[in-house]
């Protein structure tokens, strides 16, 4: 093919082009070929027309070029193009794919018209958004989706698709429509930004289908289901912008000011100029530099293991407590959340008492001025006014007070020059500065400020871990970066880069000026300059020491070489420390609201923003009072012992947390920072608690305390979030840990749970039946509610079914699992589910089924699969038991209102409380205005007025229910939800223990009996003789095996009769229950004459059950085995109805053969 003949797009020179080409219905041509106009007589040029640019008044020449919409395969090939970056733009001004349809007289077939212009103009690249567009895309014509909307070549450019050849670069820039013209032309990729993306197409990889970690699958990809399902041609009605999130508008920070600049200020801090020299005098030298590396290292291994977490995927606004509380989860996360906030709220206290400190004794030392009595009270005056200056300024936003850090760093910079300069220059001739201790570096001075000299300060006697605890405030400015990760433009990137290098900074700063005022300064000296002259200036038992860095706190102004700067780092070291402080506490206490972990009025209610940053200025408000109750005490050693456990419980679980997760090892543990060590961030951990206790062993209680309630207040509220965190790891991989071991043990009688598959369908629908299974279940064994639905459900349907479904069991604090079966009939699914349901030994043994209380009017196909569902439990060798209620077990068939089904239905589990302490009013309407319905109470006014009672009462009785409107729900709707869930009176479980099962039978009633709402009924043994003479020896053999079992019972009774013939009454009233099967294919004559015997056997037991157990709690019976090929499903339920009609709630249980109670230990 020709350049001539190429459908070309720009300059012909740069052979830059698309060709397209298309097999037209019948053609042989192979595929790889590329064809010319000519070729087929359905492809046509169209003459060149102009079109006018009203923007930019130009005049763009187009040649139209008609394609056939045929159903073939098309290959779009880039020939001599490069290819199309990610993310290009492309113009409206010279490409256009026209919408337009025209019905071609000849063919008859529909086309689609193609447009490319030749406008000669360059464009611009912009930003990457979108994938990397390959050449030679292959697609299917089946892909294509005709728009229904129609734009006309003489349309202004912005409803136009175009690509722009550029002569220099070669290059494109997609405009915003062109994402529905790919899409017609089948291409996999998503144009869009925020991602609609066709339900036809794939999507390449790319960051927008990954940004939201919460979720499995990314709104902009396309579903499984949209892949699989076959091609619709429906229209893409997603919202482009419907996944947009609107990001508050912010100022953001790189490493350097955002971290590195912050955590310096925030740890050059009211330590380094009022407290260091202090330090040096009681600890010494060595003793000093021991303090700085032990808080160095649990510093710098924080900071590793903060790195090491912040680099494992992006990290929102919350810092330290956002590392935490994803990996530790939300009750450690949030209540170390809290505590951390509140230390930074005091630690910004700390600071401004140090800065009024300085003023102190700037005060004092030029001029003497007092505000009141030039103690405690004008620390708390000029507190207060520093406090108001710091939130004001504050509350302008992080951009000015970044600026103010930015000039305080310099102010510092030059004050710790001025420092190590005046300590080289020395005292010189200055009488007075020798007389307060200063005098230059000396090597005897060095020798006598190496040990440690603890004396009494503030009537405490000082030692190693009083001094370090006023130190350590020093280095807790570390996480002063990492505390507005929301407003770092990397935090990834920046908080490891500026944690690290501010700490390797700082410590080795504070060391210099440790050894500086070690070798240059007296522990104590008179200040006298007459003591000097007499040379008794540094005897401190005659005379009153005042000076020195024993006592005084200014030594580093003393020692610089112009003192008044060296105030003006002290108030720029505190001032920065107090601003970072102060402005990490609203931020923190902002996202602990957002994620609703605690009540409204406790955290919540602190979160609300204002303005388009929105910042939270309650939260600001709050730190401020905070903060000023602090600054009221106006004594830094104490505030500072304070915060040191706050700070270090924090270090702590931050250490932890790292040790945990990479414990735990889950597959999405993959850092990009690698300089850390598991069991060094475990030493971390450790040294931090012994740390907390070794300061302060009534602080670091009171410490844990506070963390313990917020972890508590977080546990029982339960709040429905999913971090992925490292505990839910670590149960998963317990749990699997634990299966896999249980695998290898060998089953013992001694160990037998029974493990029940409840075929309940929704448990909502059957509420008495899950009770029932979890009387016996709980805190024992495994509970699988099984739904066997016959009809297919989607993906979704499925997803959101078992999700009501775990949400009713969460409701009702019932600790089991759900699984849902479709397509299916009933015995299938409960083949299926006994076969593949659990996993290990963690798989169901007993099949437990509701009553068919319908099987004499439902359809033939519908018993003989509940019969045949009968048969499977026993086919695999499970326990087969069925339950019936006098009221029925299925609810929703009691009510005629569909809405007050689905109403009740949906607030059962907020209205009903499950423990035997139920208040005596409950209502099922959850609108708190409603009026409550009380307690139905039958007994006399008399009994009523006695209180004790009338509360026990209030606990036995159902609780009258109300639906939607307000109206009394019926008893037996009542009985029916509540059967299993109230406290039951004093009466009895009585056992018909007729065949020996393996002692189910027998074991599944004590266990309801040791329930507490089934603790006050007695339990009753009821056993059949094997002949006449045998009931003295049935009845003590029977004795003994129960006293063997250790079953404590009540009474045991021997039926002897129970060969007897029933009654003509009870054959009739059988009789009438079968009249509609009898003589039939489902009841022939002859398996009636057959099973005649065993007939009278169960009328027999009927009549004797209506004797003994009709006013019983519960019975429990033997089943009876329905032997294959010998008896069916109706005559099989004829019995079952004949044993259990018109009794309490009845179980019949039939166990698989195998012992499940021993007398051995």
């Amino acid at each position: 093919m020709s350049e001539e003949e190429e459908i070309t797009v720009g300059d012909q020179s740069n052979k830059c082009g698309i060709r397209i080409q298309v097999d037209p219905p019948g053609s042989s041509l192979p595929s790889g070929n590329v064809h010319r106009p000519s070729d087929f007589a359905s492809f046509r040029i169209i003459p060149t027309e102009t079109v006018h640019n009203n923007n930019q008044g130009n005049v763009v020449q187009h040649e139209m070029l008609e394609v056939p919409n045929h159903r073939r395969k098309t290959n779009i090939v880039t020939s001599n193009l490069p290819t199309v970056p990610s993310g290009v733009e492309m113009g409206s001004e010279a490409f256009e794919l026209s919408e337009e349809s025209k019905d071609l007289k000849e063919s008859g077939e529909q086309q689609e018209t193609t447009e490319f212009s030749r406008q000669r103009k360059r464009s611009a690249i912009l930003p990457p958004n979108l994938a990397t567009v390959p050449s030679g895309v292959e697609m299917d014509n089946e892909a294509f989706v005709l728009a229904e909307e129609q734009h006309s070549v003489n349309g202004p450019p912005s409803r136009r698709m175009s690509l722009i050849d550029t002569n220099s670069q070669n290059s494109f820039r997609f405009g915003r429509g062109i994402q529905s013209s790919l899409r017609r032309l089948g291409m996999s990729m998503n144009l869009s930004r925020r991602g609609s993306t066709s339900t036809n197409t794939e999507t390449v990889p790319r960051i927008a289908n990954y940004r939201n970690f919460f979720n499995l699958r990314s709104p902009s990809r396309p579903t499984l289901d949209e892949l699989h399902e076959p091609i619709t041609r429906r229209p893409n009605l997603a919202n482009p912008d419907a996944n947009d999130i609107q990001e508050p508008v912010g100022d953001k920070f790189g490493w350097i000011e955002g971290v590195l600049i912050r955590n310096m200020l925030s740890i050059w801090g009211v330590m380094l100029f009022l407290r260091i020299s202090w330090v040096v005098a009681l600890s010494g030298i060595w003793q000093t530099l021991i303090i700085i590396a032990i808080s160095t290292f649990i510093t710098l291994m924080t900071a590793l293991s903060m790195s090491a977490i912040a680099t494992n995927g992006e990290i929102g606004g919350g810092g330290t407590y956002y590392v935490m509380s994803r990996v530790l989860g939300p009750e450690f996360g949030g209540s170390i959340g809290v505590i951390f906030a509140i230390a930074n709220a005091i630690n910004a206290s700390l600071n401004v008492v140090g800065f009024c400190q300085s003023i102190q004794d700037l005060m004092r030392s030029y001029g003497g001025a007092v505000i009141v009595d030039g103690a405690d009270n004008d620390i708390r005056i000029i507190g207060t006014i520093t406090m108001i200056a710091v939130c004001a300024l504050c509350g302008l936003g992080a951009k000015y007070e970044a600026k103010t850090q930015g000039v305080m760093l310099v102010i510092l910079m030059v004050a710790l020059a001025n420092f190590v300069v005046g300590s080289i220059m020395g005292p010189g001739s200055s009488e007075k500065e020798k007389a307060r201790g200063f005098l230059g570096y000396d090597l005897d001075l060095i020798r006598e400020n190496w040990s440690p000299g603890y004396t009494v300060t503030d009537g405490q006697m000082q030692d190693f871990f009083s001094v370090f605890s006023v130190y350590f405030p020093a280095g807790i400015g570390i996480l002063a970066g990492a505390n507005v990760s929301g407003d770092l433009k990397d935090p990834n990137s920046a908080i490891p880069k500026g944690t690290i290098l501010a700490i390797c900074i700082t410590s080795v700063s504070y060391a210099i000026v440790a050894i500086i005022c070690g070798a240059t300064m007296k522990r104590a000296a008179t200040g006298s300059i007459d003591d000097l002259r007499n040379g008794t200036y540094l005897d401190c038992v005659s005379n009153n020491c005042t000076y020195g860095i024993y006592y005084d706190y200014q030594a580093m102004t003393l020692i610089s070489g112009f003192g008044p700067l060296n105030y003006a780092g002290c108030f720029a070291a505190t001032l920065s420390s107090a601003l970072a402080s102060y402005v990490s506490c609203p931020k923190l206490l902002k996202v602990i609201a957002d994620d609703k972990l605690y009540p409204y009025w406790l955290v919540g209610i602190l979160g609300k923003g204002y303005g388009k940053a929105k910042e939270p200025i309650r939260a600001y408000a709050f730190t401020f009072i905070l903060a000023l109750v602090f600054v009221l005490i106006a004594h830094l050693d104490v505030i500072a012992l304070l915060i040191s456990n706050f700070f270090l419980a924090t270090f702590a679980l931050m250490n932890y947390s790292t040790f945990h997760v990479s414990l735990v090892k889950p597959i999405g543990w993959r850092p990009t920072f690698k300089y850390y060590n598991m069991w060094l961030s475990l030493l971390t951990a450790a040294l931090c608690v012994v740390g907390m206790f070794l300061i302060s062993w009534p602080v670091a209680l009171i410490t844990i305390a506070i963390v313990l309630f917020f972890y508590l207040v977080v546990h029982y509220r339960n709040p429905e979030v999913n971090w992925g965190s490292s505990s839910q790891a670590q149960t998963y991989s317990e749990a699997l840990s634990s299966i896999q071991q249980l695998v290898h043990v060998e089953e013992h009688v001694k160990n037998y749970r029974p493990q029940i598959l409840a075929l309940t369908g929704h448990p909502a629908t059957r509420p008495a039946l899950v009770d029932f299974a979890y009387l016996i279940c709980k805190s024992n064994s495994l509970l699988i509610c099984a739904n066997v639905v016959k009809g297919q459900r989607s993906s979704d349907e499925r997803s959101q079914t078992i999700k009501k479904a775990y949400e009713y069991l969460w409701k009702h604090r019932i600790n089991g699992f759900c699984s849902l079966i479709n397509d299916v009939n009933l015995q299938q699914g409960v083949s299926a589910l006994l076969q593949v349901g659990g996993v290990g030994k963690m798989k169901p043994n007993i099949l437990l089924l509701g009553y068919k209380n319908d099987w004499q009017v439902c359809e033939n196909h519908s018993l003989d699969h509940y019969f045949a569902a009968i048969h499977t439990g026993f086919d695999l060798q499970v326990a087969v038991a069925i339950l019936r209620t006098p009221e029925g077990l299925d609810c929703t068939s009691l009510f005629t209102d569909l809405e007050d089904r689905d109403y009740i239905l949906n607030t059962l589990g907020s209205s009903l409380n499950r423990s035997s302490s139920t208040t005596s009013t409950t209502s099922m309407d959850s609108v708190p205005e409603s009026p409550a319905a009380e307690y139905h109470d039958s007994r006399s006014p008399a009994e009523r007025q006695d209180r004790r009672t009338r509360k026990r009462s209030s606990k036995l009785d159902p609780p009258v229910l109300t639906d939607r409107h307000g109206k009394e729900l019926p008893t037996h709707i009542v009985s029916c939800i509540t059967a299993f869930r109230r406290k039951q009176r004093r009466s009895c479980i009585d056992v018909w223990w007729l065949y020996d099962d393996g002692g189910l039978t027998l074991l599944l009633p004590h266990i309801i009996n040791t329930r507490s709402n089934w603790s006050s009924c007695r339990l009753r043994v009821f056993c059949t003789a094997s002949g006449q003479d045998d009931l003295e020896n049935e009845r003590k053999g029977m004795a003994a095996l129960l006293a063997k079992f250790r079953i404590t019972y009540s009474d045991l009774t021997v039926i002897k009769d129970v060969k007897q013939a029933p009654k003509e009454s009870t054959r009739a009233w059988f009789d009438g229950l079968i009249r509609d099967f009898y003589g039939r294919d489902q009841l022939p004559v002859t398996e009636m004459n057959a099973q005649r015997a065993k007939t009278d056997r169960h009328l027999r037991l009927r009549e004797m059950l209506m004797e003994h157990s009709s006013s019983s709690s519960l019975v429990v019976m033997t089943l009876p085995m329905p032997r294959k090929g010998t008896v069916g499903a109706p005559l099989y339920m004829a019995w079952l109805e004949a044993l259990s009609a018109n009794m309490p709630p009845f179980l019949l249980i039939r166990g698989n053969q195998s012992s499940v109670l021993t007398f051995y230990s």
